[in-house]
């Protein structure tokens, strides 16, 4: 959308929602752009990852949490990498990490490479997390393989890895 009289002209063109108690308007899911798209599928993964972690005990877990445990290298990251990765502060990081490891998720242990640095990285306890979101998400994939078919679902991801690959390869580009 170039200006804002079509960005709201797309809203204005669609049915007419119901009255009802809410003032959510219906989303245009036909108009949207990639980045509204990207979201609404990250926030609804992450959403389902939440709610499968709380129900498995784990009810201290918060979604602040996902970029360390979507970042983190087994054998443990840099909490400079884990915070540019996430796209925040070092000092915000730092704070998620001082909680995740109060709660028991994550450990900084010595940079066997520069003793000067730690790592951070995961406990027994914060594997057991990784597990449960893996397996939520492998369960999300399935459904959406399912609602799409196989042909359009491995269409679809195999553009989403090439898109993630070139935008991630032209970010180190520039650093």
């Amino acid at each position: 959308m170039t200006n804002k009289d079509e960005y709201e002209g797309s809203w204005k063109q669609r049915k007419p929602v119901e009255p009802h108690a809410s003032t959510v308007q219906r989303i245009p899911y036909d108009t949207l752009m990639i980045g509204a798209t990207l979201n609404i599928l990250a926030q609804t993964v992450n959403r389902r990852v939440a709610q499968a972690v709380h129900a498995e005990g784990f009810t201290d877990f918060r979604a602040a949490f996902h970029p360390v445990f979507q970042w983190c290298r087994p054998a443990g990251s840099r909490l400079t990498e884990l915070a540019e990765r996430a796209g925040i502060t070092k000092p915000s990081m730092s704070e998620i990490i001082d909680v995740m490891a109060r709660l028991g998720y994550v450990e900084r242990v010595p940079d066997p490479h520069d003793r000067r640095a730690s790592l951070i990285r995961r406990t027994e306890r914060g594997w057991d997390i990784n597990r449960v979101a893996r397996d939520t998400v492998e369960a999300v994939q399935r459904e959406w393989r399912e609602a799409l078919g196989d042909e359009e679902f491995s269409r679809v991801l195999t553009g989403l890895r090439r898109l993630t690959q070139m935008v991630s390869e032209s970010e180190e580009d520039r650093v």
